[in-house]
């Protein structure tokens, strides 16, 4: 039965003398083969009835096991035996060039068999078939599922296709009734394939009917290093407020999606529409289904074929191969549950969903059962790993060599400022030095051997660099080992100094860059020397501009070495943050 209008149904009428052809017996057959399918379609729904597992057998190969199906017209479609189908041998295999992911799906098909010759026509092709023979087609498509007409075929409601990539698709629906006061479930279906990273997605904006602290309902989810499906449904529990014959948006003004995948990020600004009653009591919610349970609604998406795989496909010279096998992605079976029903008593569902705490929090459940549905959800709570930021500033200091031989001589600087402040860091050093061959400066990191070889004509210089770090002074001193002698008077080393801070997000909220030079105030005799040290607050660039106001105030170096001048009065020194050059402060010093 190919006509998928189930009205109206005409049957033949039987009386004496009767003439009956061709037309009367096809309508006999299309008449109780349209009363089937109508009951098959309507009753049971559309689905994966039995069996029809798959699996793969070897790289190649997928296995299927025997079944039936009912498909969207509500159609028969039996598998009666286990097939093994190379991926080479099905339907389709010659468009998934260089795809990741492919579904193997199922569609009802017919074909005429036991050809014979027809005698006596005169209208015609004289060789028909004498039987049409009922089964099912497999084939391999890499085109997605049209997401809204498949979930609104399975009962969803307010279905709308939130992000859509290769990596990712998200599909929100929530129903279209609820009961005031009572809790009900908006739901977002996650596909990914095997490549994708760890998800984790918002979607906030404001609502007048569900409730909420601040008028706003957010939607935020996780996603576990651990989870190894690649399709899934997460649950978000909310709460309607006790209102009655109210009519809303989930989010009337727009809402605002926030995708991670690794290190990608997307944000954009959607109009959702999903429009929902809030129905007085459950009598109210029941009737109010039954007015949106029409025939129409029942009969969608009568195209769809039943996705019985996701595969994961690897290419190769040698040719595609199977990775990984997810079985019945979408759940497509059917809604009845024959032992549920014997026993009295309905299919539990249990859904979850899961928060995402602060890292020092502890992990919790909740647990709430809703007799309206007869589901039970649990909503864990699951603490965030603990976060990192890392401030880094990078300087240079010059050391002063000694005269006359150098070989295996040791240098010193004297003690800086890093300009990361008190506590622990990391310090990683680079001796500078002049490339000859392609006339630059380059920096020696490790160990200078590694280029002293006969095939190589660079020449670094043959020394090794180290720090002493002072963590309670925010200081440091850098020495250098001369192995060899070095050209010049002074040599100069880079350093670049990182330090861990804890809780990024609180962190990046509580950013705003300020600056602090110590000591504010000095007194310094003609021709001293002082150091001053510099913080910056708010920016991973921890470097500063240093400069002495008017003329004959002294000299400073870009450490903050300060040199006074022969002459004595008050100077004033200024610091300016690199990372926002109106952020400045002042120190004074004294000259005596």
């Amino acid at each position: 039965m190919n006509n998928a209008k189930y009205s109206p149904f005409e049957r033949n009428r039987y009386f004496y003398g009767k003439l009956l052809t061709v037309r009367d017996f096809e309508k006999e057959q299309t008449y109780h083969n349209g009363k089937r399918a109508m009951l098959n379609r309507l009753v049971t729904g559309p689905g994966v009835v039995c069996g029809l597992g798959v699996t793969a057998s070897d790289e190649s190969t997928l296995m299927i096991e025997s079944g039936m199906a009912l498909d969207y017209q509500g159609r028969e479609i039996v598998l009666p035996e286990t097939l093994f189908r190379k991926l080479r041998m099905l339907e389709g295999q010659e468009e998934l060039k260089d795809c990741r992911d492919a579904y193997l799906c199922l569609r009802y098909d017919e074909e005429d068999v036991e050809p014979v010759n027809a005698t006596g026509v005169q209208l015609g092709s004289d060789r028909q078939f004498d039987l049409t023979r009922e089964s099912g087609k497999l084939y391999l498509t890499a085109e997605p599922p049209a997401y809204q007409e498949l979930l609104e075929a399975a009962g969803e409601e307010n279905v709308t296709v939130l992000y859509q990539s290769e990596e990712l698709t998200l599909v929100l629906s929530m129903p279209g009734g609820v009961c005031a006061g009572e809790e009900f479930q908006a739901h977002v279906l996650l596909v990914k394939n095997a490549q994708t990273p760890p998800v984790r997605f918002t979607l906030e904006g404001e609502n007048t009917f569900v409730e909420s602290e601040n008028g706003q309902v957010k939607l935020d989810w996780r996603e576990s290093k651990e989870e190894g499906r690649l399709v899934y449904t997460v649950d978000f529990p909310l709460r309607a407020r006790a209102l009655d014959g109210v009519e809303g948006q989930l989010f009337p003004s727009g809402c605002e999606l926030n995708v991670e995948l690794g290190s990608h990020r997307y944000k954009n600004h959607l109009t959702v529409d999903a429009r929902t009653i809030l129905c007085r009591d459950r009598a109210d919610l029941q009737a109010q289904r039954r007015r949106a349970d029409t025939l129409e609604r029942h009969t969608l998406g009568q195209d769809l074929p039943i996705y019985l795989a996701k595969l994961e496909l690897i290419h190769s010279a040698d040719g595609m191969f199977v990775n990984g096998v997810t079985d019945l992605p979408f759940r497509q079976t059917v809604a009845a549950d024959p032992a549920a029903q014997t026993q009295g008593r309905p299919d539990l569902r249990v859904t979850t969903s899961a928060r995402s705490l602060e890292y020092w929090q502890q992990p919790d459940v909740k647990a709430v059962y809703q007799p309206s549905t007869g589901g039970l959800h649990l909503d864990f709570g699951i603490p965030s790993p603990e976060q990192y930021d890392y401030a880094i500033v990078h300087g240079t200091v010059d050391i002063p060599l000694p005269g006359g031989i150098r070989v295996n001589s040791r240098v010193f600087s004297e003690e800086i400022a890093h300009g990361l402040g008190a506590g622990a860091v990391d310090v990683r050093l680079s001796v500078e030095f002049q490339d000859q061959e392609r006339e630059e400066t380059a920096l020696l990191s490790g160990n200078s051997e590694v280029f002293r070889g006969k095939g190589s004509k660079l020449a670094p210089p043959w020394a090794d660099a180290a720090a002493v770090i002072y963590p309670e002074r925010g200081t440091m001193r850098v020495g250098v080992w001369l192995h060899d002698t070095v050209e010049g008077n002074l040599i100069r080393v880079h350093y670049f100094v990182q330090k861990p801070e804890r809780d990024t997000s609180r962190i990046l909220a509580q950013r705003g860059i300020s600056l602090r030079v110590t000591p504010e105030f000095s007194r310094l005799a003609c021709r001293g020397s002082l150091q001053l040290l510099a913080e910056v607050v708010g920016s991973e660039d921890k470097g500063v501009q240093w400069a002495v106001k008017g003329e004959g105030g002294g000299a400073i170096d870009h450490n903050g070495l300060y040199q006074a001048p022969e002459l004595p009065g008050t100077y004033e020194i200024t610091a300016t943050a690199n990372a926002d050059p109106q952020v400045s402060v002042s120190a004074f010093v004294i000259v005596e």
